[in-house]
């Protein structure tokens, strides 16, 4: 009894576990023309690489099927490739049957899935512009930057077309982040954060653990970072000095912001300090060398005995502007 017992708790468990490892599953068939009993190497996109999935082989006529086995309810990227040419491409998702028609080319149909439509056409938007930027370098005419300008610009407004029309697409995710090379992302202005908040919040609500999706807030997140950052080296350039207000030997007041625009030297010292002529005499060089070209000096006086101070800077006859408030290190 106990075995009998044990047997069926453990056939149990063996069926359970193959229920759950095919929990969610796709199923891929179709034609590829000009092969005869030929593999092809089934891969799925792990957002910013492929990897192998399996390799399927073809009957004598091209035809082939293949049943995927997903991990989760998420819809995937999966990608047919032969002799590092692509195929076709599709999205999957649970319960998914896609037909797929293609030559050995690169040439396909994708039928029976919405949303491989949607990359198809994506990924032949792209490909057409990658070409027309490559054909215009090939010609590297006296307009080239005009002419490259004009396919990105017209590419981007038909990608962004896109994907607000069909803002629950997950091939939007993917859309945002193409890029014809490291340098040039499609979709890298400041503004585009927008986009992407859009997109994100559509798509949270129907596919909330996708990596594609998270991939989206993790941007979004380092964009408004960036943006940030941004606004505040914005503000320290717009205030990058405290305004200091003084008045000099003969009583005329001098402001600090009054010199903004110019390369200016702020010098605090003191006539009780006895390097302060030797330094006064360098500053001096340096003054009379480049004055002319924008440099202005603000020399603060910490002392408190006022007529002193003026003699020493009449003495010395210091040509920059020279203040003193009287209130020494107290000053504020």
């Amino acid at each position: 009894m106990k075995s009998i017992l044990k047997n069926t708790l453990l056939a149990a468990a063996v069926l359970m576990a193959a229920v759950s490892c095919t929990k969610y599953s796709a199923t891929v068939k179709g034609n590829i023309a000009g092969l005869d009993r030929d593999a092809v190497v089934f891969e799925k996109l792990q957002f910013n690489k492929l990897s192998v999935v399996d390799t399927i082989k073809t009957d004598a006529d091209g035809n082939f099927s293949y049943k995927v086995s997903l991990l989760n309810d998420n819809p995937g990227f999966y990608y047919l490739y032969r002799n590092d040419v692509k195929l076709a491409g599709m999205v999957l998702h649970n319960g998914d049957v896609v037909t797929v028609k293609a030559d050995t080319l690169g040439n396909y149909s994708v039928e029976g899935s919405a949303e491989s439509e949607h990359l198809k056409y994506v990924d032949d938007a792209f490909a057409k512009a990658a070409a027309a930027m490559a054909a215009a370098l090939d010609e590297n005419a006296d307009d080239l930057n005009i002419k490259l300008s004009r396919i990105y610009i017209n590419h981007k407004r038909d990608m962004l077309k896109h994907i607000m029309s069909n803002p629950r697409s997950i091939t939007a995710a993917t859309t945002l982040f193409q890029k014809f090379n490291d340098e040039l992302p499609l979709f890298n202005e400041s503004t585009d954060v927008l986009v992407f908040r859009s997109i994100y919040d559509s798509l949270a609500t129907v596919y909330p653990n996708s990596e594609f999706v998270l991939a989206l807030k993790d941007e979004i997140t380092r964009r408004e970072n960036l943006a940030a950052l941004d606004s505040r080296l914005e503000d320290l350039t717009l205030q990058s000095f405290p305004d200091i207000k003084m008045n000099d030997i003969n009583g005329k007041t001098h402001s600090l912001l009054e010199l903004d625009g110019n390369v200016i030297i702020l010098s605090f010292w003191s006539i009780g300090q006895t390097e302060h002529k030797l330094f006064n005499q360098e500053l001096t060089t340096l003054y009379e060398k480049y004055h002319d070209k924008g440099l202005e000096v603000y020399q603060v006086s910490l002392d408190v005995d006022k007529p002193l101070w003026a003699s020493t800077v009449r003495s010395q006859k210091l040509p920059w502007i020279s203040v003193n408030d009287g209130k020494g290190v107290n000053s504020p």
